[in-house]
C-alpha cells in the first residue's frame, strides 16, 4: 500500500496577481519616498550654498572701505546673485532684550516686582544714550538662485548689524582729524 499524499498544488493566478500588486504598490511608495528625499537633499544643498555665499559677502562689507548706506547688487556665479541693502540705524532706537524677572522666592516682592521694559532711550547711567560714539548699520542681504525654465526663483534673506567708528570712517575718506592729545605729564 502506498502512503497517502495530498495532491501537489501551486499558487493560483489570483494569488500571483495579488502578490504582484502588493509588490508594485510597495515599490511605488518606496520610489516616492526616494524622490522626496532627493528633492530635499538638493534643496538643502542649495540653501547651504546660499548661506556660504552670503557669509562671504557679509564678511567683506566694510573691509577696505567705509560702510555707506545704499543698495547694490551683483552675481556670485552663474546660478547665484545677490542684493545688498545697507541702512544707517539710530542706536537710540534699538531696544535691548527684555530683562528677565527674578524667580519666585528669590527676593521678589509680590506680583508688582517685575522689571519694567527698558528701552535704549532710558537705559544705562544718566538716562540713556545721548550721543552715540559709533555708527550703527543694518545690513540686509538677499541671495537669489534658480528661476530657470519658468520656475519661481528661490531666495534666502540674511540680516546683521555692523558697528563702525565714525572717526575711523572720516580718516578713511581722507578727512584730516586733529591728533589726539596725550595725557602725559609736562616736563
Amino acid at each position: 500500500m502506498k502512503p497517502f499524499r495530498p495532491p501537489a498544488r501551486g499558487f493560483s493566478l489570483i494569488e500571483m496577481v495579488a502578490a504582484f500588486l502588493v509588490f508594485a504598490i510597495g515599490i511605488g511608495v518606496l520610489m516616492q519616498i526616494l524622490t522626496t528625499s532627493m528633492r530635499n537633499i538638493r534643496q538643502s544643498s542649495d540653501y547651504t550654498m546660499a548661506a556660504l555665499w552670503a557669509e562671504s559677502k557679509l564678511d567683506t562689507v566694510g573691509v577696505g572701505r567705509p560702510i555707506e548706506a545704499g543698495r547694490s547688487n551683483g552675481r556670485f556665479d552663474d546660478a547665484y546673485s545677490w542684493e545688498l541693502d545697507i541702512q544707517q540705524v539710530d542706536p537710540a532706537s534699538v531696544e535691548p532684550p527684555p530683562q528677565q524677572t527674578p524667580a519666585a522666592g528669590s527676593g521678589a516682592k509680590g506680583a508688582g516686582a517685575q522689571n519694567p521694559k527698558v528701552s535704549a532711550a532710558n537705559a544705562g547711567l544718566g538716562g540713556g544714550l545721548q550721543v552715540a560714539p559709533f555708527d550703527l548699520y543694518q545690513i540686509d542681504l538677499t541671495v537669489i538662485w534658480g528661476g530657470r525654465f519658468g520656475a519661481r526663483p528661490h531666495t534666502a534673506n540674511f540680516s546683521t548689524l555692523r558697528v563702525t567708528n565714525p572717526d575711523a570712517n572720516k580718516v578713511q575718506r581722507g578727512i584730516n582729524l586733529p591728533a589726539p592729545r596725550s595725557g602725559g605729564a609736562k616736563r
